[in-house]
Parts: C-alpha cells; sequence; structure tokens
C-alpha cells in the first residue's frame, strides 16, 4: 500500500461580473482582467476570448512549470518563448455535430536557453507533462499536445 499524505486541496477562486452578453470582467487575488468576443461575433474585442484565455494559460503554466521543475534540478533554464496554436473543431459549439474534443490537436512550441544537458532537458519535459496542470488537463481531455522545444545549450 503507497504511503501517500493527505493533503488539502488549495480553493481558486475567481470572480466573473458580464457587463454584456460577450464582455466578462474576471477579479482574483485584487487582479482583473477581461475576457470578450470580436465583433464578428458580437464582442467588444477588448480582450482575448475563451479559447484564447484557455490557451493562454498553457503557455503560461508551461514558462512556470518548466521553470520551477529546472530550478529543482539545479540546472540554469530560461525559456524565451512559448509559441501556441490550437487547431479548434468548432462543430460542437455550432450544435453542428457532436464533439468530444474541441481542441484535437495543440501545437506547442518552445524556445529555452539552458547549461543543462539534453538528457536533462528530456527528463524536464517528461516531468512538466506529468506536473503543467493546463497540459494534463487538455490532455486527458483528449486533446493531443504536440510539442516541438528548440534548445540553446550553454557550455
Amino acid at each position: 500500500m503507497l504511503n501517500i499524505k493527505e493533503h488539502k486541496l488549495i480553493k481558486v477562486a475567481l470572480e466573473g461580473h458580464t457587463p454584456t452578453h460577450s464582455l466578462t470582467e474576471v477579479r482574483v487575488r485584487g487582479h482583473s482582467f477581461v475576457i470578450d468576443e470580436p465583433p464578428y461575433r458580437h464582442g467588444t474585442d477588448v480582450g482575448p476570448t475563451p479559447l484564447e484565455t484557455l490557451l493562454g494559460a498553457l503557455v503560461a503554466c508551461t514558462n512556470v512549470i518548466s521553470c520551477r521543475i529546472a530550478s529543482e534540478m539545479k540546472i540554469d533554464f530560461k525559456v524565451d518563448k512559448i509559441d501556441v496554436v490550437g487547431h479548434l473543431d468548432h462543430r460542437g459549439i455550432d450544435r453542428v455535430a457532436d464533439v468530444p474534443v474541441p481542441f484535437p490537436s495543440i501545437e506547442l512550441h518552445v524556445k529555452a536557453t539552458t547549461s543543462g544537458s539534453e538528457e536533462d532537458i528530456a527528463r524536464l519535459r517528461e516531468d512538466m507533462n506529468l506536473r503543467c496542470p493546463m497540459s494534463v488537463i487538455l490532455r486527458q481531455a483528449g486533446s493531443k499536445i504536440i510539442e516541438t522545444w528548440t534548445i540553446s545549450y550553454k557550455n
């Protein structure tokens, strides 16, 4: 039997105000941000869409968790840039078809610089896919995340 220490869950609470049918003002821990739709979807385009926000969360989570793992590994690691492209199957939104996975594929391109070895980065990437909550959520939902890591190695 595994000896797993019981752990309390951390509450993550946000508050949303909806001045229009497409604009949502979100508040959390004294911060605020807006999520909106573009004009062609009857929005005012003052912020990213909900889906863009989701993909942005994957970008930010990849940065935070990969840098945390590198720190734990005691290697210098700097994410220089992360790009993401989500391939959305819009048929479910339009009620044209039952779509179990809205983003069947997501391309994630990470560019980073490190003093670590290729083996270190392979271990970091493997650990990152197990620990990044956004990656875990999207993969468990059925999205295939296609990763490309371009690493510059410092001597």
